[in-house]
């Protein structure tokens, strides 16, 4: 029997660890790659995002027709970590309808009872239960909107409907003037939200 010399092994140690490497990566980047499409996110934005340096949760279901309107971030000032940082990620389609993903390190509330029409139950994977609540026409909104409770344990996540405002304290033009989508497809939404990579 004719031993092989110890650079020959090495070397095809090396090539099987390559391919073994070369493998794993093929069959985690399409997964990656397909859940980053399905946000609608740029390089850009989910750089914008990252740099927040806290769990982002995006949607990896996301209606047809609808694109990333903007992607709002507001970092934590020098030294503060109450209460921020926040982001919002504004969805909107070619029918004028729209919808956000809002992030907060804290300070929020409970959702007001006054007005609630309708209460539709969001089980999430990685955040738990919730419910995206939809509110009767009143003076202070445009038409119905939906909105959801807060999720998470710090940082909090939420669906925004149209005609709602952001917990970045803005009236952003894309959610003043357009529609809700529907509470089953907002439910959807919800239930799809998972973690950047």
């Amino acid at each position: 029997m004719k031993m092989r010399s110890p650079r020959i092994i090495t070397i095809i140690a090396a090539i099987l660890a390559a391919t073994s490497i070369q493998s794993v990566t093929a069959q985690r980047s399409p997964n990656q790659r397909q859940f980053l499409a399905n946000t609608q996110l740029s390089d850009k934005q989910t750089n914008q995002l990252k740099s927040l340096g806290t769990k982002v949760a995006i949607p990896s279901y996301v209606p047809d027709g609808f694109q990333v309107a903007s992607v709002q971030v507001k970092p934590c000032p020098s030294g503060v970590r109450r209460f921020c940082p926040n982001y919002a990620i504004i969805y909107r389609n070619p029918n004028n309808s729209c919808f956000a993903i809002e992030s907060t390190g804290g300070g929020i509330g409970d959702m007001p009872s006054t007005d609630l029409e309708r209460s539709y139950p969001v089980n999430n994977s990685i955040l738990g239960k919730s419910a995206v609540l939809k509110y009767r026409k009143n003076p202070r909104l445009s038409g119905p909107t939906l909105t959801g409770n807060w999720m998470g344990k710090g940082p909090f996540y939420r669906f925004t409907g149209a005609g709602s405002r952001l917990f970045l304290d803005t009236a952003p033009p894309e959610l003043s003037n357009c529609s809700n989508i529907s509470a089953r497809e907002a439910v959807r939404v919800w239930e799809s939200l998972r973690y950047l990579p």
